[in-house]
């Protein structure tokens, strides 16, 4: 189904999730249907090239040179992505000026805290804790689907993952159940296979120090390199 690939094992909340969360972010501002679209235009960009980013992670924007950074967002924009992308993104960015997705802007993040936003963020990654939550799924969902336009992941008929689009309906049916657990699976993989260890990746980190420097209290139980969630 993948390609050969080496396998770490590697913790959900405090470490793919931070990974991943700007799927949701999207989501949240936008809709899962943009999400897609997002991934879409981002696997076109990058498809053919032989490197081992898979472009779903937060950290593979960090490897992205000013060149390539340029030439992205004149893709993007070419593809009307780019503006509603950056406008999906800010409020997130300010949180997290220093995020690798800043690249994706012409301009700084203002670093500026909307307050109610920083709850609703908070409240969204409270939820994402559980990875088989609807929205935890729906955000793993686009990792997967990037895969899928990379042409980096091919699936057999009468897997689950066949059934890819199932996962929309996602918890509601059977099929989308099982659909969901094997993207759970999935994303468990190539997150093992390709980002760095928890304590060499740079973006996690930052990530969590910069949340308990805005929420000393609301982040602390998620931040530690802990185990409850695999």
């Amino acid at each position: 189904m993948l390609q050969a690939f080496h396998f770490d094992y590697i913790k959900w909340s405090s470490h793919t999730l931070p990974e991943l969360i700007w799927w949701d972010v999207i989501a949240d501002r936008v809709s899962h249907r943009f999400a897609a679209r997002v991934a879409e235009e981002i696997a076109k960009y990058f498809k053919g090239e032989d490197n081992r980013r898979w472009w779903a992670f937060i950290s593979d924007y960090s490897q992205l040179s000013d060149e390539d950074g340029k030439a992205l967002r004149e893709h993007l924009a070419r593809s009307d992505i780019l503006s509603p992308l950056t406008d999906s993104l800010s409020d997130f960015l300010d949180l997290y000026p220093d995020c690798p997705l800043a690249r994706l802007s012409d301009s700084r993040p203002t670093g500026i805290v909307d307050v109610g936003y920083l709850s609703r963020f908070e409240n969204r990654v409270g939820e994402l804790e559980d990875k088989r939550s609807r929205n935890g799924v729906l955000m793993q969902a686009q990792a997967v689907y990037l895969a899928f336009m990379l042409g980096r992941m091919y699936v057999k008929e009468g897997l689950a993952l066949a059934d890819f689009p199932e996962v929309q309906h996602y918890p509601e049916t059977e099929k989308s159940e099982v659909v969901g657990a094997s993207i759970c699976s999935v994303v468990n993989m190539l997150a093992g296979s390709s980002l760095p260890k928890y304590e060499d990746d740079a973006w996690v980190q930052y990530f969590w120090r910069r949340s308990l420097d805005l929420r000393p209290l609301a982040f602390r139980h998620l931040s530690g390199d802990d185990d409850r969630r695999k």
